[in-house]
């Protein structure tokens, strides 16, 4: 009775587990970058919720629009025969995805029109007119909002388009709430062309600018030395043309992404009304590292954006057919999507649109529109960036919380927690947020505004602390006054040799050159600053402040220390001391180490004041900490150079001419070294695979 209860029991539970619907699931490829550049996977902030087109019977859709909650797709390449003399058709679903209805294209005496050559771009204007561009016929078409032909314009006419009319290949069109065409020419550099709706040329808009890389700094550089036949056959270097644009639903910004540059900067543009890139973040655009396919570098090439109801900006990318969020100021959230047949992942991706929160992404290759919703985890993203630039940052803190939760790597969601904590004056809790996003730039601000607190907070205690000690120090000078404490002398050593390091360091010329006369030498205490040298920069490594060193000490290595400090070190004393045997150089190999030894003090002293330092200022205030290493690195280099000058008995341009030698003669030793490095790897190698092939031959028996 009680198995068959059991059993009962199961069934109950299979047929209600049955009965839930199943949810919706993402392509598991989602990741985003964290502060080294290093891709980390995260959660589907998307997951695909309809794919439709299946039953639509469509060709070639080229674009698709949403407007007056109507989804608006431009189909092609149908045969004429087949659809009553139409080869292009537009169709309209409504929010739930169901055809409304097919339009089709018509001449003002009602027959099909025929004109199409290669339809590109789709635009649906307020009052229902139809827009499309068509690239091989060289014009811009525009309908009513029955089909019907209104308008033809083709090429502008103005000084500024010098091309011919073949040359005219308009690709995508939008139009603004004052009814100005904005046209997307391929091979057009200069910016969107801006025409009135009878085609009158109002100029460009959001022109590029050339990226200043060093290939053209140079180009700019030689220009200046070329004749005019030089400067004519020289290669211009023009600014990137705009891939793909969309127009925000107030109308107050129109988005422009271009496909890619030599840096990646700027290709995401959000262009005010006088034509000027406003977002925030104008660096680094699509994936930070590279993929070699074949022998060749695939970058990002972005070729579709679209911007939602929230201002949340979505990219395509054509070369792994992937989706990159950005909020409103421009900041990578997360990238989703990919390349390939399972649901989710695209194959030739030729425009997305956002609905509501909703993503729609048009494959050209599969005839389909492939609708994304967001996760719980894109949900909460969103949610908790849309309540931060809303102003409502305690609200703000659910979501970013959950979001930390369900993905412990996510950087973005503790940099959200931490910007909402600073506005509610939490500048203790912003900054751990701030630590574990590794965002060195909010957690100075955040330091800031705490270390101003506890200054604040300190004042009386800091108060009563000068005062006790001002008494006691008046107390002590009247006890020695009155012979009641007797002052003792500070000896070092017996010889002077400590308290001669101060003059060395004071005075590097005449102490180290009288320390070869007077022998106030030390071997015990060269090697203890050579410690110092050594464990202050592992401090300095370790221990500096968040905001100047973001490095962890769980990434830290000290073989790197050990190699870079004392290996570099020594390496220098021994070539020296070699190459002074050939320059008639008077010091020995112990001397020589004991000179450099005392050199190294100031960079010591100044690897500690730099940690103590670090962990104070702010990242405004870095000139004195860069003052600082100047000062102190430099010092120490002055020392090294007045020590062997000095100990070899060298005037000033021989002892330049033995540190060059000696520095020459220490790449020399490191290429000797990699090289027999480099032949015991090949000789490792050769050794594992005879032995490899004599077992092999045992075992097969010749």
């Amino acid at each position: 009775m009680k198995k068959i209860k059991a059993i009962l029991a199961m069934v109950f539970v299979l047929v209600l587990v049955l009965s839930v619907p199943a949810a919706a699931q993402g392509t598991g490829k989602s990741y985003v970058y964290n502060h080294n550049g290093v891709a980390q996977e995260i959660p589907d902030p998307y997951a695909v919720t309809a794919t439709i087109g299946y039953d639509l019977g469509m060709i070639t859709p080229v674009d698709m629009v949403v407007r007056n909650d109507m989804l608006f797709i431009l189909d092609t390449g149908h045969k004429a025969e087949d659809m009553d003399g139409h080869t292009t058709r537009l169709l309209v679903l409504d929010k739930e995805y169901n055809l409304v209805k097919t339009q089709y294209f018509y001449n003002l005496d009602g027959t099909p029109f025929k004109s199409f050559a290669e339809p590109r771009g789709l635009w649906i204007d307020e009052n229902g007119k139809i827009y499309v561009t068509d690239r091989s016929a060289h014009f811009l078409f525009i309908f009513d909002d029955k089909g019907v032909i209104d308008n033809s314009l083709p090429k502008p006419v103005s000084p500024m388009i010098q091309y011919e009319n073949e040359a005219y290949l308009p690709t995508k069109v939008l139009t603004d709430h004052l009814g100005v065409i904005y046209v997307r020419v391929e091979n057009d550099y200069r910016g969107f062309i801006m025409m009135e709706p009878d085609g009158t040329f109002l100029g460009y808009f959001g022109s590029n600018e050339v990226v200043r890389t060093a290939e053209a700094i140079m180009l700019q550089f030689w220009k200046r030395f070329m004749t005019p036949e030089q400067l004519e056959k020289m290669t211009k270097l023009l600014p990137m043309e705009y891939a793909n644009f969309c127009i925000d639903k107030e109308g107050s910004f129109i988005y422009g992404v271009r496909g890619t540059t030599e840096n990646m900067t700027e290709l995401v543009r959000k262009i005010n009304c006088k034509g000027k890139n406003v977002l925030d973040n104008k660096e680094q655009f699509g994936d930070v590292s590279l993929t070699r396919v074949r022998g060749q570098w695939l970058k990002t090439n972005f070729n579709g954006i679209t911007v939602d109801d929230s201002g949340f900006i979505t990219t395509f990318d054509s070369t792994w057919q992937r989706l990159f969020q950005y909020t409103p100021a421009g900041e990578l959230m997360y990238v989703f999507g990919g390349k390939g047949s399972q649901e989710g992942t695209f194959t030739r991706g030729a425009d997305i649109e956002a609905w509501g929160d909703q993503i729609l992404v048009l494959d050209e290759d599969y005839a389909t529109v492939t609708v994304m919703q967001p996760t719980t985890f894109g949900k909460n993203v969103r949610l908790g960036e849309t309540y931060y630039s809303q102003g409502n940052y305690k609200a703000s803190l659910e979501p970013f919380r959950a979001v930390v939760t369900e993905c412990m790597n996510y950087e973005f969601g503790y940099q959200g927690i931490g910007k909402a904590l600073y506005m509610e004056r939490d500048y203790e809790g912003a900054m751990d947020m701030f630590y574990l996003a590794h965002d060195q730039k909010d957690y100075s601000m955040a330091w800031k505004m705490q270390r101003g607190e506890n200054m604040r907070n300190m004042t009386v205690p800091a108060l009563i602390v000068v005062m006790v000690l001002i008494v006691a120090w008046i107390v002590v000078k009247i006890l020695k006054a009155k012979g009641i404490i007797k002052e003792k002398k500070l000896v070092l050593d017996e010889s002077g040799k400590g308290k001669y390091i101060l003059h060395t360091i004071l005075h590097p010329i005449e102490g180290f050159e009288e320390m070869r006369y007077n022998k106030k030498y030390s071997l015990g205490i060269a090697n203890t600053c050579i410690f110092f040298f050594f464990f202050s920069s592992v401090i300095m490594a370790l221990y500096s402040g968040f905001i100047f060193n973001g490095k962890s000490a769980q990434t830290y290595n000290m073989i790197f220390t050990i190699a870079g400090v004392l290996g570099g070190f020594t390496l220098f004393v021994l070539v020296n001391w070699l190459m002074a045997t050939f320059l008639d150089g008077k010091g020995n190999f112990k001397e020589v180490w004991i000179y450099l030894g005392y050199a190294t003090i100031p960079y010591s002293v100044t690897c500690f004041l730099y940690t103590l330092l670090s962990n104070f200022l702010t990242a405004e205030e870095s000139t004195f900490l860069s003052y600082l290493i100047i000062i102190g690195y430099g010092w120490s280099i002055v020392m090294a150079f007045f020590a062997l000058q000095g100990l070899h008995m060298y005037g000033f341009w021989m002892n330049v001419l033995s540190i060059v030698v000696t520095i020459l003669g220490m790449l020399v030793v490191l290429f000797i070294v990699f090289l027999m490095f480099n032949l015991f790897i090949q000789f490792f190698s050769f050794g594992e695979n005879l032995v490899k092939e004599i077992m092999y031959r045992m075992a097969v028996g010749f």
